[in-house]
């Protein structure tokens, strides 16, 4: 009898498992139907659009295509319906996930990520790159200094800060569209953040340690190796957040500032992720899994555009390539999914604090006990924003120069997207000239 009693537990613990998991499925189904049937909707809308002629030619007609299946799946995946389904399935997996312990197993793919990583560093990070002494910080975290043969010119170094959640070599992806080496041309000395694969046991660091323990000890560190008494700080993406808000606090120690992508203001228009972002219990979801897995956010920018992930590679290689371009469209494909696990509390209090409540263009943004007044910078500013950015509207871009204090900023739209501002021929022969120019008008 006593058998049985230690059996119930068990017993029920299993159903609830089985509930658990059939109701993820059934929302996972729920959702596979209306993306299937937005694909459909999208790619019919493409097709009509066309209108044949004789002036038309093949090239018109794919471009009109993806422009077109672009918009129409934008407009279907940001519909209500869509992103109520994906909050569901994604609080319904959370549930699972808490009560099959798959938490434990993600934390333990983590280590084996962390190893991985320390193999595959020789040749991801030297490879193709701007050669550079790593300067060790705390924990995992790394100054990459880059070395030249090139004369320094001016005393001011570029620190680059990175993004939280893909890997930091993206301006500096291969030699010939290398923004590193085209700052080094220039005279500079540059310095770039490697934020590395987190740990386990760094789940709980919030973006105040990001702020202070490692981009402020980053800046001291390059003017301590540099006698300078300030630094141009560069912020990518969510490195560009990071680097707005230390200027707010420490306008002393930086030149210039330069952001790069960033997102600023979440009450211009959204993109597809931003509004999936803000249906989905993100503290629910670090509660369980800890750090943000690398393969959840690798899954969410697939779904975003599925067909442009899948006709890529025939739209590029549909003319002939040299060499070093099919390197570079390697390279890219690389770079877009070594994404890396993001610190979950970090993670939960960007999307909180800055997607959702919009609490960092409004100055009302805390980081610890520090209050971020963005009327406090005050030093130069160059805002460089992609007009064509699916993943960082230009919308919620613009906004921040309007809201600092700077008398001297200036910002550079480009026809571009994403990754495009850093690595296409276009930007490269019209884009980054500006840039240079503006950084040498800055520097001392």
């Amino acid at each position: 009898m006593q058998n049985c009693n230690t059996c119930i537990p068990e017993l029920d613990t299993n159903n609830n498992l089985i509930l658990l998991a059939n109701d993820t499925l059934k929302k996972f189904h729920i959702l596979q139907v209306q993306y299937n049937m937005a694909l459909f909707q999208s790619w019919y809308g493409a097709i009509s659009s066309i209108s044949f002629s004789k002036q038309i030619t093949g090239k018109d007609i794919q471009d009109k295509i993806r422009s077109t299946f672009d918009a129409e799946l934008k407009n279907n995946l940001m519909k209500k319906e869509f992103s109520n389904s994906l909050s569901e399935l994604v609080k319904s997996y959370v549930k699972f996930a808490k009560s099959s312990y798959m938490g434990s197993y993600n934390r333990h793919l983590e280590k084996c990520e962390t190893i991985y990583e320390d193999m595959m560093e020789p040749i991801r990070d030297y490879i193709n790159r701007t050669p550079s002494e790593v300067i060790q910080m705390e924990g995992r975290f790394e100054i990459h200094h880059y070395k030249t043969s090139s004369p320094q010119k001016f005393k001011t170094p570029i620190l680059i800060v990175g993004s939280l959640i893909n890997r930091y070599y993206i301006l500096d992806l291969v030699p010939e569209t290398s923004v590193i080496r085209y700052f080094h041309e220039l005279g500079f000395d540059v310095y770039a953040t490697d934020w590395r694969i987190p740990i386990t046991n760094e789940q709980g660091m919030s973006l105040e340690s990001y702020a202070h323990d490692y981009l402020e000890n980053a800046v001291e560190k390059v003017r301590e190796i540099t006698k300078s008494p300030n630094v141009t700080l560069f912020g990518y993406c969510w490195g560009g957040i990071l680097s707005l808000m230390y200027s707010a606090l420490h306008p002393e120690t930086v030149r210039n500032l330069v952001l790069h992508a960033t997102p600023t203001d979440f009450n211009k228009s959204l993109t597809v992720l931003e509004s999936w972002i803000n249906n989905i219990d993100i503290k629910k979801f670090v509660d369980v899994f800890g750090n943000i897995p690398s393969s959840f956010l690798n899954i969410a920018f697939w779904l975003r555009n599925p067909f442009e992930a899948f006709a890529k590679p025939f739209f590029y290689f549909s003319q002939p390539r040299t060499l070093n371009e099919i390197v570079q469209f390697l390279a890219v494909e690389f770079w877009l999914y070594d994404s890396v696990p993001i610190i979950g509390k970090a993670f939960e209090q960007i999307i909180e604090d800055i997607y959702k409540k919009n609490l960092l263009i409004q100055n009302k943004m805390m980081l610890g006990t520090n209050h971020i007044d963005l009327r406090k910078v005050t030093m130069p500013l160059l805002n460089i924003v992609g007009t064509n950015d699916d993943l960082v509207s230009a919308e919620s871009s613009r906004t921040v120069s309007e809201i600092i204090s700077s008398q001297d900023k200036k910002t550079i739209e480009f026809p571009t997207g994403h990754v495009g501002l850093c690595i296409s021929k276009s930007a490269h022969k019209k884009l980054w000239p500006q840039v240079g120019k503006w950084l040498m008008d800055h520097s001392a």
